[in-house]
């Protein structure tokens, strides 16, 4: 009799024991991710470890947004701007609805973009060719920011982008899963998690 009753005890400790390792496999799967990325520095990041952070993004509960100060009240665009050329110096009179973005927002641009290519080992540039009529090839062409990303010896990507774009791309660098607007409103990156993939040349799902 005492037989028959270890033989039953091994065979519920082995059905035990194999429903664990399944249930175990099952949680090792969906917390590699997360332990991937406690290893990330946030310097430096290979597009490997872009990747891990993309897949972290997407897997992730996202926050719930905030909103931010609403008393902002609207400012008329100023009616000329001056734009001088980082690369030949030169300057380019506006005087439509670029000289607010000229005046108010491209310095901010700038700032984003240097702090953006601190987090990554390839090089991250902006490219304003676009708003200098002695660089840019056609005068016709709507002026407009490019962003270039060297993320292979190979190949490399080009976006048009705006000031929203750099503000979702600092702050997935930065390990957030949340980004701010102009007046610190607070919306999750899930949103953002195709157009981030595309301004990085990263790997699709």
């Amino acid at each position: 009799m005492w037989y028959i009753l270890a033989a039953v005890a091994l065979l519920a400790t082995s059905g035990v024991y194999g429903f664990s390792r399944l249930r175990n496999d099952g949680a090792e799967k969906s917390h590699l991710v997360s332990r991937v990325f406690d290893r990330i520095t946030f310097r430096s990041l290979t597009m490997d470890q872009i990747n891990i952070l993309l897949a972290r993004l997407e897997r992730e509960e996202p926050p719930d947004p905030v909103m931010g100060a609403m008393c902002y009240q609207a400012m008329a665009y100023p009616l000329v701007a001056e734009y001088i050329c980082p690369v030949c110096g030169e300057k380019t009179i506006y005087s439509d609805l670029q000289t607010g973005f000229i005046e108010w927002e491209l310095q901010a641009c700038r700032r984003m973009v240097e702090s953006i290519n601190e987090y990554t080992e390839f090089d991250i540039t902006l490219d304003e060719i676009l708003f200098c009529d002695f660089c840019s090839e056609s005068s016709d062409e709507e002026p407009t920011l490019l962003l270039r990303v060297a993320s292979t010896d190979t190949a490399e990507t080009v976006n048009s982008i705006s000031i929203h774009d750099l503000r979702i791309l600092e702050s997935f660098l930065q390990g957030n899963l949340y980004y701010l607007t102009f007046n610190e409103s607070q919306y999750p990156l899930l949103d953002c998690s195709d157009r981030i993939r595309q301004l990085l040349g990263a790997s699709d799902n």
